[in-house]
């Protein structure tokens, strides 16, 4: 087929050929074909334009989903499919940004887990099951979260949780102490932390008095 003519049309171009048929690709893409008017293309490079045009647009909506924030591979690969892409298509963008460096679950779980510890202050029980949620492997997860148990945030993010609900608690005319200590376990739990955590906490908090030890 012979590249009659190229219509531009904002960020796409369509290509006009000799036997009526016509192609529309992203300008970005056509500038990388090295083909102009009056070229003869063949059926096959037509097909590697078409794929090319087809990865681009992958890619470029992958590169808007990371743009907003951080994925997870098995998080970028969902949306992807979600947008109707070809799944193959999909398997070569995904490996692509990998290997630039774009995709890298081991980082993205490092940041997830420092965001939810130090921002949400979520427990390791709540972010494991996160992360398991976002496809992040077992192994990642057990290398990223082992540190939280070790983390005085850790701790300081549950007793200080823990202080303000029992304000809340107490005033709403709660004593029953028995009652007081299983809302607060229920609370603190609920935000992920292990019962070994609570446990301290709670034995830290003077529930009868409203005075925390040091």
């Amino acid at each position: 087929m012979i590249l009659s003519s190229l219509e531009k049309r904002r960020n796409k171009i369509i290509l006009y050929f000799d036997d009526f048929e016509k192609i529309e690709i992203y300008y970005d893409v056509y500038l990388n074909l090295s083909i102009f008017k009056g070229d003869e293309i063949s059926s096959k490079k037509i097909d590697e334009i078409k794929l090319a045009n087809a990865e681009y647009e992958v890619k470029s909506s992958a590169f808007r989903y990371l743009s907003n924030r951080n994925h997870s591979i098995f998080e970028l690969k969902t949306k992807l499919k979600k947008k109707g892409f070809d799944s193959q298509i999909i398997e070569n963008v995904i490996s692509f940004l990998i290997e630039k460096k774009y995709l890298n679950d081991l980082t993205f779980a490092e940041n997830f887990v420092r965001n939810r510890v130090e921002g949400r202050k979520e427990g390791v029980m709540k972010i494991t099951s996160e992360l398991y949620q976002k496809g992040i492997a077992r192994e990642i997860i057990s290398e990223v979260t082992e540190s939280i148990k070790e983390n005085p945030k850790n701790m300081l993010n549950a007793f200080e949780l823990g202080k303000s609900k029992l304000g809340i608690i107490q005033k709403r005319g709660e004593t029953d102490y028995t009652k007081i200590k299983s809302k607060l376990f229920l609370f603190l739990k609920g935000r992920g932390f292990t019962s070994d955590v609570i446990f301290e906490v709670i034995s830290k908090l003077n529930i009868k008095n409203e005075e925390f030890d040091e």
